[in-house]
């Protein structure tokens, strides 16, 4: 999603997985119940919250955003609920905190797995009244406003560890939409390219333009930063373009410079510190690397792109070689457990982990019934 200018917003992208998020907001912004946003790193998750704000009834009233990571607790009940003046040291007069800003909007709260426990309570009231109090305030106050969510966290197991409150985690999750990584949607990565250099262009008052074997390059990195580490590619790469053209060998994997071959050269993760074996399914793992970690293109720099969106021969023939001893087993295992993870996980004899990397190594996508 980009926003070309402070009213109009427009998600760029036409592949598949972007067409069903965008179907599902388009039926969830009728109504006003609370949306919780799940997915990575960097795939968009305020414009998409924005998104939601424009396609509802509510598009003409304010959308006010505050990422809950950002501040301290103290600050934060003052940023949401406002004070009163002289409610502590600095309050110098009466504040409207975000709740009041957003009465008749909505209120994106991004982070939202960040929050310690005792203000998920203060939250969680909230959320059940539509009520509270300014800091240092006696008056009630009531809002009329709709609540979207963010985290990439993994709230489920945050929840059965006791570190995020059950009842709010129910208030909150009442339509979780999960957003798909860049990986998952590689036919969106020319459009978002070239959306990106068109602004890039714009502001710096410049016409550079990206030739095929330049977006092949593109097409075929795994992005593990997702929408926000492409933005960054393209605009480092128009900075320091030499042509008024983009060529393959002006992006720095070719150079021995991506950033995101740099993040993969780190040992691989073992089984204990991978991701919970379902977050892939909920969208809220953190990208793992298809191959072994370190292993790049070997035309260059850029991270091994999934196998089941490879796009270049080249790139992939020697991971297939690699992984196509446990595919088959892998696949076989799952499909005769009706593609339940723990179910093909007993099967073979391995745990729920170690099952969820395997499949991701192999890159074996899990089927939707």
């Amino acid at each position: 999603a980009t926003r070309d200018t402070d009213s109009h917003l427009r998600v760029v992208g036409n592949s598949p997985a972007l067409q069903a998020v965008m179907k599902k907001i388009e039926i969830v912004a009728r109504s006003n119940v609370t949306v919780l946003l799940r997915g990575e790193s960097g795939t968009g998750k305020e414009l998409f919250a924005e998104a939601i704000h424009m396609a509802s009834p509510r598009q003409g009233k304010p959308f006010v955003k505050l990422n809950c990571a950002a501040l301290p607790e103290s600050v934060l009940e003052s940023e949401l609920f406002g004070h009163e003046k002289g409610a502590f040291t600095g309050a110098l007069s009466q504040r409207k905190g975000r709740f009041e800003l957003a009465d008749g909007g909505t209120l994106f709260m991004d982070e939202i797995g960040e929050i310690s426990p005792s203000f998920q309570a203060k939250l969680l009231r909230v959320l059940q009244e539509g009520e509270f109090e300014r800091v240092g305030g006696t008056r009630t106050l009531k809002v009329n406003l709709r609540i979207v969510t963010a985290t990439n966290r993994d709230l489920e197991d945050a929840v059965s560890k006791g570190r995020f409150r059950a009842d709010l985690y129910y208030r909150l999750s009442v339509i979780p939409i999960f957003l798909p990584p860049l990986r998952a949607r590689t036919s969106d990565i020319p459009l978002l390219a070239e959306e990106f250099l068109r602004r890039f262009n714009e502001s710096n008052h410049r016409n550079l333009s990206i030739d095929p074997e330049g977006m092949e390059v593109l097409t075929a990195c795994y992005f593990p930063g997702n929408v926000r580490e492409l933005e960054n590619c393209i605009r480092r790469t128009a900075t320091l373009a030499e042509g008024p053209v983009i060529t393959a060998h002006d992006f720095a994997c070719r150079s021995d410079g991506c950033l995101s071959s740099i993040f993969w050269r780190t040992p691989a993760p073992s089984d204990m510190d991978m991701p919970r074996s379902d977050n892939e399914e909920r969208g809220n793992a953190k990208p793992v690397a298809p191959a072994s970690a370190g292993t790049e293109n070997e035309e260059g720099g850029c991270p091994m792109p999934d196998p089941a969106t490879c796009r270049s021969s080249s790139v992939c023939s020697a991971a297939q070689g690699e992984w196509s001893n446990q595919r088959d087993e892998l696949i076989d295992a799952m499909e005769r457990a009706g593609w339940v993870q723990a179910k093909a996980a007993r099967i073979l004899g391995l745990t729920p982990r170690q099952i969820g990397y395997a499949l991701r190594k192999n890159g074996i996508s899990i089927k939707k019934f």
